[in-house]
């Protein structure tokens, strides 16, 4: 508290007394808050490297990558734009809108480690019944783009636009189909510098079935080299209006894999990829295309399939067209099943 000077009281001289007094609290919670600070920097662990996932689970027993996409799930509301990212080429894109005659969707794009100075091929991901691979791309479409990468090639993951109940590419065949052509001729083909005599349609389950019974059956000419990988499915288009090419039915591979548990009996997969992915392979053989095989899987069912691996072989016998890939031959130990086509 400030007091009065008395009678015969020299008065406190500037910089003494108060003022001494609040020089010094301040220095004191200056010197406390910097120690505090510097104790708080001290124990806050530096950052965890990022953790790595086993791609075991879908064929690679011995790789391990970065989840590409984040740990955390992404939004399946409202599709943002992000603009394209240059730094020394074309790098990862996630959640990316595309609009093409009022039909909206999203796609992602993975192009870290690409060599551009060299051709560049594009592998598009098509995601099965209810797209959850495609808001969790740190699971296995990090091991397709690493897949996809090591052939030096971009991973093209897009969404179905279909927004009506469990998202799906086979249901509204035309409709998807136009959007997702759109999308390959206006956004990947044109933004990126590809190799389209190395592009390949890569689905799943449902991606699979849009995969036979739209894009190869009346589509056939998106596909100028390459081929098509269909896991889980794949099944008989009912027309095929496509004139293929005889250099595509020649050169393009076409390759079905899935498990001989896959039949339709496991209430949580109640389709019969099984069946479908026989009479899909059957159509195709019978419509004049020269490279195409199955895979039948002992003891796998819907979930089990091994679809990285898979991916890797058929690029490289794609790449060697004298060497087919073992791992596209039929298992010796197994038979195709004794069904009739869809």
């Amino acid at each position: 508290m400030k007091t009065q000077t008395g009678p015969g009281e020299a008065a406190p001289r500037r910089g003494s007394g108060w003022a001494v007094d609040v020089g010094i609290l301040t220095g004191a919670l200056l010197a406390l808050l910097a120690a505090t600070l510097a104790a708080r920097w001290a124990w806050t662990p530096s950052p965890a490297p990022q953790e790595q996932i086993s791609c075991a689970p879908y064929g690679l027993e011995d790789v391990s990558v970065a989840p590409r996409g984040g740990s955390h799930p992404l939004s399946d509301g409202p599709v943002r734009s992000v603009g394209l990212r240059w730094a020394e080429g074309p790098s990862d894109r996630l959640d990316i809108a595309f609009e093409h005659e009022g039909t909206t969707s999203s796609y992602h794009v993975f192009a870290d480690g690409i060599d551009w100075s060299e051709p560049v091929g594009v592998v598009f991901r098509l995601h099965g019944d209810g797209a959850y691979e495609y808001h969790h791309p740190e699971h296995k479409v990090s091991c397709l783009a690493e897949v996809a990468r090591s052939h030096n090639a971009v991973l093209v993951a897009p969404r179905t636009p279909d927004r009506e109940g469990e998202p799906t590419w086979w249901q509204d065949l035309d409709g998807n189909a136009d959007w997702f052509v759109a999308l390959a001729e206006q956004r990947i083909f044109a933004e990126y510098d590809l190799d389209r005599s190395r592009t390949w349609l890569h689905g799943y389950s449902g991606g699979a079935e849009f995969i036979s019974y739209e894009l190869l059956a009346d589509r056939a000419d998106f596909l100028v080299g390459g081929g098509a990988v269909l896991a889980g499915g794949g099944g008989a288009p009912s027309t095929g209006t496509s004139e293929p090419t005889e250099e595509q039915l020649e050169r393009l591979l076409l390759h079905w894999d899935v498990g001989l548990d896959d039949d339709g009996t496991d209430p949580y997969a109640p389709f019969d990829a099984l069946s479908a992915a026989a009479a899909g392979h059957a159509w195709y053989e019978d419509a004049g295309y020269a490279r195409t095989s199955v895979r039948y899987r002992e003891g796998v069912d819907h979930f089990e399939l091994p679809e990285a691996r898979v991916l890797d072989a058929a690029m490289a016998a794609a790449e060697s067209i004298s060497a087919p890939s073992t791992e596209l031959s039929p298992d010796p130990s197994t038979a195709p099943p004794m069904r009739g086509r869809d």
